[in-house]
């Protein structure tokens, strides 16, 4: 025990050093999972006749947007993380999961920026609007599946719960709906006069925002959707009441 009171290990510089090799190692492993997104990205040319390959490409990312969540939503309850150990336990235990809730949200992300694209090279002004009602509309899809996400990463729900759970959270949640439209915006502006590389690189600093902001979520959903003696000790193993 420091003359400070606090134990070894437990001081401010510690804290962040811990936090800032987390968040490093978790966005390598999320690269890792994203490697063959990463490849298309380089070699191949954005073009609408790519668009089935970028998507294929994107299947394997649910998992790991999972279990990225998963790792960031114990650092924020317990402090403490394996990054190596917990990251690819819950992407092996979540994986099969994460691709049935992910793959409805993945189509309709795919609509989305084909009809932006499409609009958004037209030249006429009745089309540049419609590009940018599409691209809004892509802005709310990501803000949705933040919650939906979130929401997997913690329990065990039909596809169909964690849809309808978003949903209610999204307008139940106002304050956390409306910093995570924030977080967008600002990842998207920064984006715009940097690279389109740095969403990859700082994956796990743009999804920690995202759980610390919602992290009322979890206490939330245990008090109205958890029977209090149907809970275990083992995150993630809940049953539920029927969601309406």
């Amino acid at each position: 025990m420091s003359e400070d009171g606090k134990a070894f290990g437990q001081g401010i510089l510690s804290v962040i050093t811990n936090h800032i090799y987390w968040l490093a190692m978790l966005n390598f492993y999320f690269i890792v999972c994203n490697l063959l997104f990463l490849a298309f990205f380089l070699f191949l040319v954005p073009s609408f006749s790519n668009m089935g390959l970028y998507f294929l490409a994107l299947i394997p990312t649910g998992p790991a947007i999972t279990a990225l969540f998963c790792c960031l939503n114990k650092m924020i309850r317990e402090q403490d993380l394996s990054p190596t150990k917990d990251f690819f336990h819950h992407y092996k235990k979540n994986f099969f999961s994460s691709i049935k809730v992910w793959l409805p949200m993945l189509i309709v992300y795919f609509i989305l920026v084909v009809d932006f694209y499409y609009f958004n090279i037209q030249p006429s002004t009745f089309n540049q609007v419609l590009a940018g009602i599409f691209l809004v509309a892509l802005g709310l899809a990501l803000t949705f599946s933040f919650y939906v996400f979130l929401l997997h990463a913690q329990f065990h729900f039909r596809v169909r719960d964690f849809y309808r759970l978003a949903v209610y959270y999204s307008f139940l949640k106002v304050k956390a709906t409306t910093g995570n439209v924030a977080i967008v915006i600002l990842t998207v502006f920064v984006l715009s006069i940097t690279s389109d590389f740095l969403l990859l690189f700082g994956a796990s600093v743009i999804a920690y925002l995202i759980a610390l902001n919602s992290n009322s979520l979890r206490g939330d959903v245990m008090s109205e959707f958890i029977e209090k003696e149907e809970q275990t000790e083992e995150e993630g193993d809940h049953e539920y009441k029927n969601i309406i």
